[in-house]
């Protein structure tokens, strides 16, 4: 399954916040899952200091932007840009991990096979389903390596939603955010192969429309 990053990407007051989230300093690698035209990259290096960033962007145009605007600002040497999947690449080496698509089944064991212990990795809108994250700063949450799950459909959408909600409620909002664009049966396939113990509440019947 391919999947495109955002043709706009995140503000300047989100690209802070994610590197403030995941602590980005000098002794990081940083790669971008669906780097855009490459601003999460550029922000890293110079305001963050990271040794390294790596955008992965299937796009071709919007990789070709960002490698043009590495180039420009003489950071070749410290910014790689790779026009590929980034189900398909390399990501040996980085301790932070940001990605801004909607995650899909083999995601997680993607990232646990390819990311080392103490790798941070940020997500945005949601936390991986079942994975507890380490920390939040809305609408983004990170996750550390090895990650740390929960079956307890309750204890999940209390992390996400950051209050005690059903998971009838949980979807309820989801709906209402004016944001946020999800896959309804993708979510509910995830949900209900990962969460299943703990409260006695089943994941409940999702209209899709």
């Amino acid at each position: 399954m391919y999947r495109l990053g955002p043709e706009d990407y995140q503000s300047g007051r989100h690209i802070r916040k994610i590197l403030r989230l995941a602590r980005a300093s000098k002794e990081d690698v940083f790669f971008d899952l669906g780097c855009g035209r490459g601003s999460l990259c550029i922000v890293a290096v110079l305001e963050f200091g990271v040794k390294k960033a790596v955008g992965i962007e299937l796009h071709r145009g919007r990789a070709a932007k960002a490698a043009a605007s590495v180039r420009e600002l003489g950071l070749a040497d410290r910014i790689e840009i790779r026009n590929e999947d980034f189900m398909e690449s390399d990501l040996a080496g980085a301790t932070i991990v940001y990605s801004g698509l909607q995650e899909i089944e083999e995601d997680v064991a993607l990232l646990e096979r390819e990311l080392r212990a103490g790798c941070r990795v940020v997500s945005l809108f949601l936390p991986f389903v079942g994975i507890l994250p380490a920390a939040s700063d809305y609408p983004f949450y990170m996750m550390k390596l090895p990650f740390k799950k929960t079956r307890d459909p309750l204890t999940w959408v209390e992390k996400t939603l950051f209050k005690k909600a059903s998971v009838a409620e949980f979807y309820r909002e989801l709906d209402n955010d004016r944001e946020y664009r999800y896959d309804k049966r993708a979510l509910k396939r995830m949900m209900e192969n990962r969460l299943s113990g703990g409260t006695g509440v089943p994941t409940p019947k999702v209209k899709v429309v």
